[in-house]
């Protein structure tokens, strides 16, 4: 697989923080401040996957270069 850029780089790390605040909200909806720190993951992802020009790019490419940078990410660990 190829090195990622930064841009990408920092894309697929602003996707990734984006799924552990999900998850985190998921957890325990009720904890103060998950809504705005869901909103901020959210804008920072899709801010930095516009940048890197993956906004339009299928899930499965995504969890790709997700994977690549973490590949132990969906893997249960």
């Amino acid at each position: 697989m190829t090195a990622l850029d930064d841009t990408t780089r920092e894309a697929v790390r602003a996707y990734y923080r984006l799924h552990k605040a999900t998850a985190a909200a998921i957890a325990d909806p009720f904890t103060p401040g998950v809504n705005e720190a869901l909103s901020n993951a959210a804008h920072e992802a899709h801010e930095a996957m516009k940048a890197a020009g993956l906004l339009n790019h299928p899930p499965h490419e995504i969890l790709a270069l997700v994977r690549q940078e973490y590949p132990d990410f969906g893997s249960g660990a």
